[in-house]
């Protein structure tokens, strides 16, 4: 428990586990870290380690039982039961059940390790994680998929833009500039797990080919509507006189879901160049 005080004096308690949720909802906002998870299994024991860069900031998933961690090195500063301690490398310690971490790598990369009891000697990680975690809505990192990864990147792109999802759709929802496909183009519109329609390739394309217009003679094609946002984006944005194309910027097989880096869009469409581009 914390207590912030107000204005004359007016203190309020806020507990950890709401400050660590109130933590991992800006921490997603931000660039993920680069952590690396491995997975062991031993008789009766699974044990779950993570490899965490030098001055990096995270939070775990709150945890359904009780288990031990055991600190391989490194420093980190961690909420515990017994309040926020630093911890140093080699040590061991017991966790209870509904416990949520937030943690503070220093200097020096940091191997922490959660070990749990596997009596029936699972080896199905989606299994183990739906028994052992409450995971967010957001999913753990070393198992978000594509489309998670999409949209946590997306409300990073939101962050970094300054705006909202709610301003984006108000202008994305303008229906005076759109236009069909011209014929010709091999793509179709589908629903999308990342968000609602997406546009999708019907043919393999070679890293370079131009996929489909999104923008002629000022009007939106539904490739300029409908290519969702990615980090891990297949398709670039290609200014051609005042025209846009989408161009593969990498093999792109049939069924694929078309995806773009905003920031790109943002780059090709008006100018603006923002931190955190990939091209």
């Amino acid at each position: 428990m914390m207590t912030v005080t107000y204005g004359k004096g007016f203190e309020v308690a806020v507990p950890m586990a709401k400050r660590v949720k109130a933590l991992q909802d800006e921490l997603l906002k931000m660039p993920q870290a680069d952590i690396v998870t491995t997975h062991k299994f031993l008789p009766g024991v699974y044990e779950r380690a993570i490899t965490i860069p030098a001055w990096t900031v995270l939070t775990g998933a709150e945890h359904k039982t009780a288990y031990r961690v055991r600190l391989e090195k490194g420093t980190i500063a961690v909420n515990t039961d017994d309040g926020v301690k630093v911890l140093t490398a080699p040590c061991e310690f017991e966790s209870k059940a509904g416990m949520q971490r937030a943690g503070r790598v220093f200097d020096e990369e940091v191997v922490w390790v959660d070990v749990y009891d596997n009596p029936d000697n699972c080896t199905d990680l989606a299994v183990l994680e739906e028994r052992l975690y409450a995971v967010p809505e957001c999913g753990l990192a070393d198992s978000r998929t594509d489309a998670q990864k999409a949209r946590i990147d997306y409300g990073l792109f939101l962050h970094q833009l300054g705006t909202t999802d709610a301003e984006i759709l108000k202008i994305v929802h303008i229906e005076s500039d759109l236009i069909d496909m011209p014929d010709g183009w091999d793509v179709e519109l589908k629903p999308s797990p990342i968000d609602g329609t997406g546009l999708f390739a019907t043919r393999d394309f070679e890293t370079g080919e131009v996929v489909c217009p999104g923008r002629i003679n000022g009007k939106r094609t539904p490739g300029g509507r409908f290519i969702n946002h990615s980090a891990s984006h297949n398709i670039t944005p290609v200014l051609v006189e005042d025209d846009i194309f989408a161009v593969a910027a990498r093999k792109i097989t049939a069924g694929d879901e078309l995806l773009v880096d905003y920031r790109a869009s943002m780059r090709v469409n008006f100018g603006l160049t923002m931190q955190g581009e990939t091209s």
